[in-house]
């Protein structure tokens, strides 16, 4: 019963992860801010990781829980596209140099 708790809460945390990101990253667009996506990227990457951690670890070894491979596999690929997203528009412009 804990690793199926383990396995759907970890589901769950990266899915609202995965909201409250695109939230902040279109308030950050909205007000200008491009810096601040970069943190949201490396956020998701490391989020990415966790889950295909916890991906390997249940298909490696039976928990006796039926895993949604393809769940995670979707949300995984939504990370990768929300990543380069936010590192493609957290680029600041670059200011002219003084003279």
């Amino acid at each position: 019963m804990v690793a199926f708790i383990i396995y759907w809460a970890a589901i769950l945390v990266c899915i609202a992860w995965g909201v409250i990101s695109i939230g902040f990253s279109v308030f950050y667009l909205s007000r200008k801010e491009n810096g601040n996506l970069w943190a949201f990227a490396f956020f998701n990457v490391l989020a990415g990781i966790v889950l295909a951690i916890i991906l390997v670890i249940y298909k490696t070894w039976d928990f006796n829980i039926t895993t949604y491979s393809s769940l995670i596999y979707t949300i995984l690929a939504s990370y990768g596209v929300l990543t380069i997203l936010q590192a493609i528009l957290g680029r600041e412009p670059k200011t002219a140099p003084q003279a």
